[in-house]
């Protein structure tokens, strides 16, 4: 359970997320929970079927429904009707992350280190031992927690949040609202060396190139984003990024995707816009990904793939294809079994047991 800034009626909730009250909307909500443990001063949501026996029986006070189940049962002393109900309760999330937001205060603690020659914006926070080298810029209201690292000629944009240990190295770019959260490190050197082919040692390629992160991207912990060899790698705008997600050098990622845990992108891939990658998906190097490909869980990616083309499995292959195959692979002993019998009853020797 989680407190709202200020208790709100059903009535207000339903006109701040676009919805219709049913039931008692007078009820004042003062917090928000999961639909099994709500209370009656809570509002909860109920967005999937799956949840239904547990939304029938919840003690919410103010319930967030589809309109497809505004008859179900329901416990409920009231219900929003509203066409997106996960997207209604994070409008109330939101006011409550917000206010937890707005008690980092601007200012810049005794305990970092800020070179001379770095610039900060009006209203930025920076926490107890992050470096800002020198060049670095930092936007107004941005706010970097403890520990981080902002390397030399860096650009943060407006209204960033940089979460504790985050690196940013040097001449790397953070575009405007940009959120990146605990251990991730954006600027790494990429994955470059050349190898002798006389002695078969290996050499550093130097990588001078940067990152550049557009607006409104969202990058999870851990996350991995390496500097290109020249130019940049890009994340546009938009786009969200699980933790554990690794992006090699000069990778380019379109506009609003989605790309789930333990993902791994090798350098000089481009990816479209509105894609969406599952968790553990493998993506080789120097391929196209098309505007709203969709790649499944564990998926290896080893050639390009044309817009809005769905795959599954390794190497990666069109979903209903490669479910066809599944299906016979769990069939094999059986049809190995039978082959065996045919063979057995025609009298013909598969040469299995003959030496060569």
């Amino acid at each position: 359970m989680k407190h709202l800034p200020k208790p709100l009626t059903v009535a207000e909730i339903a006109a701040l997320v676009g919805g219709r009250a049913v039931g008692d909307a007078t009820g004042v909500v003062e917090s928000v929970a999961e639909v099994a443990s709500a209370g009656p001063k809570d509002a909860a949501t109920f967005h999937n079927m799956k949840y239904a026996a547990e939304a029938a029986a919840s003690k919410a006070g103010c319930l967030l429904v589809p309109p497809a189940a505004e008859g179900a049962p329901c416990a409920a002393k009231a219900k929003v009707i509203v066409a997106d109900p996960q997207a209604a309760f994070a409008l109330l999330l939101g006011l409550i992350d917000a206010a937890k937001h707005a008690r980092v205060p601007p200012g810049v603690s005794p305990r970092a280190s800020v070179h001379p020659e770095a610039k900060l914006g009006a209203g930025v926070a920076v926490g107890d031992f992050t470096v800002i080298e020198k060049g670095a810029v930092i936007g107004d209201g941005a706010v970097l927690m403890a520990q981080v690292y902002v390397g030399a000629d860096a650009k943060i944009g407006r209204d960033c949040r940089l979460y504790p240990q985050v690196v940013v190295r040097e001449e790397c770019e953070l575009g405007d609202e940009v959120i990146v959260h605990a251990g991730a490190v954006i600027g790494a050197d990429g994955f470059g060396f050349t190898t002798d082919r006389k002695t078969g040692r290996h050499a550093k390629i130097p990588q001078i190139g940067n990152v550049v992160i557009q607006n409104r991207v969202e990058i999870g912990a851990n996350v991995t984003i390496d500097r290109a060899t020249l130019g940049s790698t890009i994340v546009e705008s938009g786009t969200k990024i699980d933790n554990l997600v690794h992006l090699a050098h000069n990778v380019r990622i379109g506009r609003d995707c989605f790309i789930a845990g333990q993902t791994g992108f090798a350098g000089s891939t481009t990816v479209g816009n509105n894609a969406v990658f599952a968790g553990q998906t493998g993506i080789a190097g120097h391929l196209t990904i098309g505007d709203g490909a969709v790649i499944t869980a564990q998926t290896g990616v080893m050639s390009d793939v044309a817009s809005k083309t769905i795959l599954f499995g390794t190497p990666g292959r069109p979903h209903r294809e490669a479910f066809k195959l599944q299906a016979l692979y769990g069939r094999l002993p059986e049809l190995v079994s039978r082959l065996k019998a045919l063979e057995k009853k025609l009298d013909i020797d598969d040469g299995a047991d003959t030496a060569p």
